[in-house]
């Protein structure tokens, strides 16, 4: 793999660390702001440990300046409902984070072990780059990311030559699949 396909898979790592990271780095902040979600539906269970909202929703974590939104998400919990388990975002997922912006249909958290797996159309983006499969998965441990191509689509990465300066600076340009879909029909 070539540098540039490491600096974008590296850069999917860090995206969705912020998504996975564990409860023991966000212990470890001073300032804690709020992660605020909104949705047409929540229905909590305690007996199974699950939170789920459905309809809209819309989960903005100011700490970690990420916004996903999707059309449901669900939550397991340790026994004391303190710690989540595993998260599990479906339908029309989209996730912003800075510079960074990524769709599938269906998103799998597991913080505990750090990992996280876009499926369904994934496709990340971070300025122009582009990188799409048919499964990408993040081992934040590990610092890696594996694109997964299948059967009918190829792992495709549309990278962008950058000189020395623009490497540094903030890129935010949009051109040829630069900007990802507002929905999935692309409105």
């Amino acid at each position: 793999m070539s540098r540039r396909h490491w600096i974008v898979a590296g850069a999917v790592v860090v995206s969705l660390g912020l998504l996975v990271g564990s409860g023991r780095a966000e212990e470890k902040k001073t300032e804690k702001k709020p992660i605020t979600i909104t949705a047409d539906h929540l229905e909590v269970n305690r007996k199974l440990r699950s939170a789920v909202y459905t309809g809209n929703v819309n989960a903005d974590d100011k700490s970690r300046g990420m916004v996903i939104l999707a059309d449901k998400m669900e939550f397991l919990f340790d026994e004391k409902m303190e710690q989540i388990q595993k998260g599990l975002a479906t339908g029309n997922v989209r996730i912003s984070a800075g510079e960074r912006r990524m769709t599938s249909d269906q998103l799998e958290l597991f913080p505990g072990e750090e990992r996280a797996v876009l499926t369904g159309d994934p496709r990340v983006w971070q300025g122009n780059d582009l990188v799409t499969g048919t499964k990408i998965t993040i081992f934040l441990k590990e610092d890696r990311a594996i694109v997964e191509g299948g059967p009918s689509k190829r792992v495709t990465a549309v990278l962008y030559p950058r000189s020395e300066g623009e490497e540094k600076s903030k890129t935010g340009a949009t051109g040829e699949g630069g900007t990802p879909p507002a929905g999935k029909d692309g409105s």
